[in-house]
């Protein structure tokens, strides 16, 4: 199947159209990930989640074991590039917040130049292993000719069920999540609600008027199922660090931290409103 840019004919092509601008963000990323490019780590990790949510969403257009096998390299490589970019997002938070002594600050610097120094070298010795050169190879074969099955001759139209369905997996992991309250439940629910999003994006020149409105309520909600999952690895990031070596008034102003971050987490009525 040639990617198209038809996006009133086939399913396929609707979808693979969707495919392929992701393939080239994972493509173009390769060369800056290995010298360490910070601003490479984010567009790639979006670009790895926007192409796991559509295998998930339109998994009826792709054949099953190309595609699962797909999607399991794709999370190995999220991984790979997950702590990189936890720390960059705990770095700016941290750096954003007055409220954060000078004296813990000084501490995180410490912690965050180690962490970092350690996060890059296992990023790099991954994607420039067999398994990562192999993965870039698998990038590219999605890109240039993907597996496609019968179900990609579909109308474009049939995008309409399917955003549907994970609109409707969304609303069921919401309303686990607001019963349960857990911080697992959160998070599944964020990423379901991500899935939705991405499959809006992607089925946009089908799906008509009110599609950026569904986009921007979509976005406004996972921003603050983000920040919920924000302050858990903040708060477990800061639970890590080795208080031994430090003085009485170090320790208690990275506790206090700790106990600032864990009330932020807990603090979940902001999210919930949004849904009422």
């Amino acid at each position: 199947m040639t990617p198209s840019t038809d996006t009133e004919g086939t399913l396929g092509a609707l979808v693979q159209d969707y495919v392929a601008v992701q393939c080239r963000v994972i493509l173009e990323s390769r060369l800056r990930l290995e010298q360490r490019d910070e601003d490479a780590v984010h567009p790639a990790r979006v670009a790895i989640r926007r192409l796991r949510a559509t295998l998930h969403t339109f998994a009826a257009v792709y054949r099953r074991v190309d595609r699962e096998a797909f999607a399991q390299e794709l999370a190995w490589l999220g991984q790979l590039l997950g702590e990189v970019r936890d720390l960059q997002v705990l770095a700016e938070r941290f750096a954003a917040d007055e409220r954060v002594p000078a004296v813990v600050d000084d501490v995180l610097a410490t912690v965050f130049a180690r962490r970092r120094r350690d996060a890059w070298a296992a990023a790099v010795t991954g994607t420039t292993s067999a398994r990562g050169v192999a993965v870039f190879a698998v990038v590219q074969r999605w890109l240039s000719d993907p597996p496609a099955r019968r179900a990609a001759g579909r109308d474009a139209d049939a995008a309409h069920a399917l955003v549907d369905e994970a609109q409707a997996e969304a609303s069921r992991r919401l309303r686990r999540a607001r019963k349960a309250r857990t911080d697992t439940r959160v998070h599944a629910a964020r990423k379901a609600v991500k899935r939705h999003r991405y499959a809006v994006e992607l089925a946009r020149p089908v799906l008509g008027a009110g599609v950026q409105t569904t986009i921007a309520e979509r976005e406004a909600l996972q921003d603050a199922l983000g920040a919920h999952q924000d302050a858990v690895v903040a708060a477990a990031f800061l639970r890590s660090i080795d208080t031994a070596a430090m003085d009485p008034h170090t320790v208690e102003a990275v506790r206090a931290l700790v106990r600032r971050m864990e009330h932020t987490a807990a603090d979940l009525d902001g999210i919930w409103a949004q849904l009422d």
